[in-house]
């Protein structure tokens, strides 16, 4: 039977005609070949079930290898776009040895005396081929000893770590190479995190695949930190021990490669008995390495290396960080290395540290207080000791410049000066009763109230409801100017309760605004460094001017003063007046005992303490006339002791007429100002002796 011929039938297009959805075309014709006219072509199953109507009608056929096939080409895809993504977040490592500027900065005293030494970072690049061989073994030997044989991980470093950490029960060994130490150490942040691990691990792989062991080594000398603001080895070698790092000894090296571990605790200047013993620990791994021989430790240890003795204390650190940070305000970047002159006295330094440290150990515990900051500086502005906490080493935030407290009563001689300036006089008298303002019930802290009073006698017992009183009659606002004109920096909220302190300000600031009581009437802008010149002795900057001008008249200094000198005398402030010396001031405590503050003054110094806790948590009554004023009074006590005792210059210097200065409001008609200091005196005296009282 003659075979019948294949369709080749031509259907042209219909352009005219909408075309049809998938779901109304017709099937495409099967092109099968016949030979005798009978259909011997039998579909697959799916096939017959599809022409039946069953479940597989019209769906494409696909196998499940397909499927997956496809979903693995996709996840490869998605994985590849992200981590193209990740990897492109990653920091640029080209370059890393390259020499960069000097920030060698050197910091001196008031009397020449070396507060800090900081920088060397991305200076000179000590190459670890200029150095002795047993400098980089000491780090390799503590830090990570297959160093030379891992790729930039350590599975078996990491193995052996897990391990022992399991036995002990606590972590004791970490698995970290130094490779990846250097990886953190020049692009990441110290978050613990699974992200950031992950960018370490392959941060030492990428960079043991561009540089070698020895340029890798380099890199971490260079670059890994000694404490006290030493970065690298030349910058350690030169600060503990005043050598280069090419002429280290064999127990040098072994001090600095443990000190690595924990910075402060093994600081060879304030703590070369932990140093020597870490050192020690060094050396018995290089042994046990095959580093040195038995013989080369014994005589490493019989040998204590001489430390350069910094006369700087460890609190000094908060100054001279406070320092640093200005000086690109200065002189913008530095190329080379500089000297910078300051007005900081490191025996005044070390007298405010070993006062907060005598009166917490007394105090500190019972009244469940944890910090402490303190700000001395002269009348004029000049730093002379900062305390930023109670322990540089293990917490360098400089409360003193950053931390944000409520003063407390301590803002209250701005509202009395504003009050003086609209008309009020020290022994005017005043209502200490309940008032109530717009709903607002201040009160007093003994929980009762006094009568009438003299507004001396209302500032030396720190009445908020005398103060309440006078801020509504004066405006909060012309009370925000005022605290403003004499130094405050940071924003205050011009509410009645600002005449309590209710707004938060520094340390530093609030002694600062407190110097033109101090000397008469001028306002200050606190400072710190005198003089920037190159190490070589070519002047770049130095200080020149003074304050910002006067700021209050001389009879309203006086005024304020005089009643502040009642606040040692017999109110609020009674444990920090001073034996032999003319001094004021004025205490002050928040609201549930979070800060505690007494700033006072003599003729020589303004000191500001503030006394309190980190987290704001609240202290056991304690309040500004106890903790901060004992502070004071041992520190103003051992600073001034040996010098000449002078008057109160707001009170010695008044003259016999004065004109008001332009910055403070005209007084009212028809007041005349006294024409000598008894007559100012004689204002003052209000009620007779008074008894101590805690002020709010």
């Amino acid at each position: 039977m003659a075979k019948k011929k294949k369709s080749r039938r031509k259907v042209e297009p219909q352009f005219e005609r909408r075309l049809k959805t998938i779901a109304e075309r017709e099937p495409p014709e099967p092109d099968y070949d016949f030979d005798d006219g009978e259909d011997d072509y039998e579909p697959p199953p799916r096939a017959r079930r599809a022409a039946k109507g069953g479940d597989d009608a019209g769906k494409p056929q696909r196998s499940w290898p397909y499927v997956l096939a496809l979903l693995f080409a996709w996840g490869i895809i998605g994985g590849g776009v992200f981590f193209s993504r990740w990897i492109s977040e990653l920091p640029d490592t080209r370059g890393l040895l390259a020499q960069g500027p000097s920030h060698d900065i050197t910091i001196l005293d008031v009397h020449g005396h070396q507060i800090a030494r900081r920088g060397l970072t991305h200076g000179t690049m000590v190459d670890v081929s200029s150095l002795p061989s047993y400098v980089p073994n000491a780090f390799i030997a503590i830090e990570d000893r297959r160093f030379r044989d891992h790729f930039g991980l350590d599975p078996i470093g990491l193995g052996r770590a897990a391990f022992e950490n399991m036995i002990a029960g606590h972590v004791m060994q970490g698995g970290s190479t130094l490779t990846q130490q250097l990886a953190k150490n020049l692009f990441l942040d110290p978050k613990r995190t699974f992200e950031r691990k992950l960018q370490e691990a392959f941060l030492a792989l990428y960079l043991e695949s561009r540089y070698s062991k020895d340029q890798i080594l380099t890199l971490y000398l260079n670059r890994v930190y000694f404490g006290d603001g030493m970065t690298g080895i030349e910058a350690a070698a030169e600060g503990f021990f005043g050598k280069p790092a090419a002429q280290l000894t064999l127990p040098e090296a072994a001090m600095l490669a443990g000190s690595v571990k924990a910075p402060t605790r093994y600081n060879p200047v304030f703590h070369p008995d932990a140093s020597v013993a870490r050192g020690a620990v060094v050396l018995r791994a290089m042994e046990d390495a095959g580093y040195i021989t038995d013989g080369q430790r014994e005589a490493a240890q019989a040998t204590r290396p001489r430390v350069v003795r910094n006369t700087a204390t460890d609190g000094s650190g908060y100054f001279a960080d406070w320092v640093v940070d200005q000086i690109g305000d200065y002189v913008g970047s530095i190329s080379e290395p500089v000297v910078v002159r300051t007005t900081f006295d490191l025996a005044t330094q070390e007298k405010a540290e070993r006062a907060v440290a005598q009166n917490f150990a007394f105090y500190g515990t019972k009244l469940h207080a944890r910090q402490a900051a303190l700000v001395a500086m002269t009348p004029d502005g000049a730093i002379r000791a900062m305390v930023g906490g109670r322990a540089y080493g293990k917490s360098p935030y400089n409360r003193a410049v950053s931390a944000m407290r409520q003063p407390g009563s301590a803002f209250k001689p701005f509202l009395y000066l504003t009050a003086f300036e609209h008309g009020h006089k020290p022994s005017d008298i005043m209502n200490d009763g309940p008032v109530n303002i717009r709903g607002w019930k201040p009160q007093n802290y003994e929980g009762h109230f006094e009568g009438e009073m003299t507004l001396t006698h209302a500032f030396a017992k720190s009445s908020n409801v005398v103060a309440a009183q006078l801020i509504m009659e004066v405006g909060p606002k012309a009370v925000a100017r005022t605290a403003h004109r004499l130094g405050i920096k940071s924003s205050l909220l011009a509410v009645p309760s600002l005449a309590l302190g209710s707004s938060a300000v520094t340390p530093l600031e609030l002694t600062s605004a407190y110097a033109p009581f101090a000397n008469g009437g001028d306002a200050v802008i606190p400072y710190g460094i005198e003089s920037i010149a190159t190490r070589k002795g070519k002047l770049i900057w130095e200080r020149k001017g003074s304050g910002r001008g006067r700021v209050m008249s001389a009879l309203n200094a006086a005024e304020v003063v005089g009643m502040m000198t009642e606040v040692v005398s017999t109110g609020t402030g009674k444990a920090a007046r001073l034996d032999e010396r003319p001094s004021a001031g004025k205490t002050g405590t928040t609201q549930d005992f979070h800060d505690a503050w007494f700033v006072g003054f003599t003729a020589d110094l303004v000191t500001g303490v503030w006394v309190g806790n980190d987290d704001n948590s609240s202290m056991v009554h304690s309040t500004g006339g106890v903790l901060p004023a004992h502070v004071f009074h041992t520190f103003m006590e051992d600073a001034e002791k040996g010098l000449p005792v002078k008057p109160l210059p707001a009170l010695a210097a008044m003259p016999v007429a004065e004109e008001p200065p332009d910055t403070a409001p005209t007084p009212v008609s028809g007041e005349k100002p006294p024409a000598t200091i008894e007559d100012i005196l004689n204002r003052l005296a209000g009620t007779g002796t008074q008894s101590s009282v805690t002020p709010p």
